[in-house]
């Protein structure tokens, strides 16, 4: 992606940042009575902060200079009253504008995560899980700061307008060389917005990628232990770094130009307020309590004008971190719901593939003009080389993905007419690289059926031949497995997971190389509870062992992407050569003899 030099002007009209603001404000609409009630607070503040200095200078010029000392009681009894109310103000600007911005991100990162979730297989294959962590983290945390201090924004800009007016009226002369002061600010607020713009859309992007590579390095810990290569993922952590670190500086370049200036200017402003008004003060143009007046509101803008400035220079990179989040709602899914979905009638779990043609974004095509017909309450076991296809077979029947061309029919229908979660109900799969979520194995179990009582998922893994292990656990089916599962064994991971799609109880079954991480003896178990799982029920089968082969019904060979041979596991044996060098390549990497698979 290419990006403007840092000191070429990008405004925030840029269709990127407009993108994001365009969410900032939909968002602050939605929560309008936090919005309104932060704003409302935040004048409160505003309105007590400007009247201050004014009652300060009648307290000088009527009852100090001018002798009225009955009127000091009451003009202080109403300054503390006037400083309660500025305290509710503030306790109010803060209660809701903090509850609004908190809101705010809370919103919009369970619409990131209902968004995400909603995407195809296609979308998670070429993004980064880093990525999209950064979308709901340091994206979000940056919209929610502006957010925060939108509402205290506002009111300075209103007291900047208000105190202006109260200077002229003061003094013409020194009011209008002070109020130059504000446009000035925000001038340079608007110029530093526009230098930092593109830079800010770096620094996010940066971030990002430095969450992609954190993520991959903790999550393939035990790899890159396994390897010794430590070495290699800090580097690779300290590359990203240091494009994060240059990227920064030259935003703080332009801090460091252009902040000074927000200082520079109020200061400028003081000092010619004092040496006017002092000389004003001195010939009588101008009296006592005005002055000390006028240099109160000086004092009381310069933080607000610091502030401000503050605010308009984050805004950029909110804007920028928003138009990330905008970008990502904007992807459709490349699988969802027909519009007038057709129902799945009853039926045995019929499947067939007519003329199913697919490649994989940027890849070689997979299948093509593949045809099969897989009977209702049939098991069918795919085998096929490396890359032929035999995942991806699987993966079309509940719509990870779909065909370029062709169709898959579920009993009759074209899986692309019927409601996702009707057809994802009916298919389970079993995958070969299984995961388990950070919960407890009774629960692990359920996600397969939440409504399912505790008989029926003990049930369920009776048949998947867990029960026995889980029972000897400390804490049986309360046993909280550690991140994906990996406190237990390989063997034992894909038994919890086979007992999550038996309880789901689907007419279709598809095992992805289901017992490729169990031993022999442990397969000898599952696979005798899984004949008494596929009976009657349409099951597909992807694996290579030849002890697995020999429960299904038939073998189907794919090479180039077609149906090459179906038929026995004997039959093919017999009649097809390049079955036998298929299983003897996949008996090589699992150190079986080819022999074996003849017996």
């Amino acid at each position: 992606m290419t990006h403007r030099p840092i000191g070429e002007s990008r405004p925030l009209n840029d269709p990127a940042a407009r993108r994001g603001l365009a969410l900032m404000f939909g968002l602050f609409k939605n929560y309008r009575r936090d919005a309104g009630l932060s704003i409302a607070s935040a004048l409160v503040w505003m309105a007590v902060v400007v009247v201050v200095p004014y009652v300060e200078k009648i307290v000088i010029d009527r009852a100090i200079s001018g002798g009225r000392r009955e009127l000091l009681a009451p003009l202080v009894g109403l300054l503390l009253g006037v400083g309660f109310v500025k305290a509710l103000g503030v306790g109010g600007r803060r209660w809701f504008a903090f509850r609004l911005s908190y809101r705010a991100e809370t919103d919009l990162r369970n619409r990131i995560f209902e968004h995400v979730q909603r995407l195809a297989f296609t979308f998670h294959d070429r993004t980064a899980t880093g990525e999209l962590m950064a979308r709901s983290s340091s994206d979000l945390s940056q919209v929610r700061l502006v957010f925060a201090m939108l509402p205290i924004t506002i009111a300075n800009v209103a007291m900047f307008v208000i105190i202006g007016v109260v200077l002229i009226l003061l003094d013409p002369v020194l009011g209008s060389v002070t109020v130059l002061a504000i446009p000035a600010m925000g001038v340079i607020a608007l110029m530093y917005a526009k230098r930092v713009l593109a830079a800010s859309f770096e620094v996010q992007q940066r971030l990002a990628d430095m969450a992609s590579v954190v993520e991959e390095g903790v999550s393939g810990i035990r790899v890159v232990k396994a390897f010794g290569r430590e070495d290699l993922e800090v580097a690779k952590v300290d590359r990203v770094a240091d494009r994060i670190y240059a990227k920064t500086m030259e935003l703080v370049r332009e801090r460091a130009t252009f902040v000074p200036l927000f200082e520079v200017i109020p200061s400028l402003a003081t000092v010619a307020v004092l040496w006017l008004g002092g000389i004003r003060v001195a010939d009588g143009a101008m009296s006592l309590g005005d002055f000390v007046a006028f240099t109160q509101y000086l004092v009381i803008m310069v933080f607000p004008l610091r502030l401000t400035g503050w605010f308009f220079a984050e805004l950029p990179r909110a804007a920028a971190a928003a138009s990330r989040v905008v970008d990502l709602m904007a992807k459709a899914p490349d699988i969802d719901d027909p519009v007038s979905p057709t129902p799945l009638p009853d039926g045995g779990g019929e499947i067939r593939f007519e003329s199913v043609a697919f490649a994989y974004p940027d890849g070689p095509i997979v299948l093509d003009g593949f045809d099969l017909t897989i009977p209702a309450g049939a098991s069918v076991a795919v085998v096929g080389s490396t890359g032929s296809g035999k995942s991806t077979l699987a993966y079309l029947i509940p719509r990870f993905y779909d065909p370029d061309r062709g169709r898959v029919l579920l009993d009759g229908v074209d899986v692309r007419r019927v409601a996702l979660d009707r057809l994802r109900s009916e298919v389970a799969v079993v995958f070969e690289d299984t995961f388990l979520f950070s919960s407890t194995i009774g629960e692990n179990i359920g996600f397969g059926d939440p409504e399912a009582s505790k008989e029926q998922i003990r049930l369920a893994a009776r048949l998947a031949q867990a029960h026995g292990f889980i029972c000897e656990l400390e804490s049986g089916y309360d046993t909280v497995v550690g991140e994906r599962g990996l406190t237990l064994s390989g063997g034992q991971r894909q038994r919890v997971a086979l007992a999550r799609a038996i309880l789901r109880d689907p007419r279709v079954l598809i095992l992805d190389d289901a017992t490729s991480s169990v031993d022999a003896a442990t397969e000898a178990e599952i696979r005798s509870a899984l004949e008494t799982v596929m009976k009657g029920r349409t099951t597909l089968i992807i694996a290579h062992r030849t002890s697995t082969l020999k429960m299904a019904d038939s073998v189907v060979v794919i090479e180039n992407g077609q149906v090459l041979a179906v038929g026995s596991h004997t039959e093919l044996l017999e009649t097809v050569p390049r079955y036998e060098e298929i299983l003897a390549e996949a008996v090589e990497d699992t150190d079986e003899s080819i022999e074996g698979a003849r017996t």
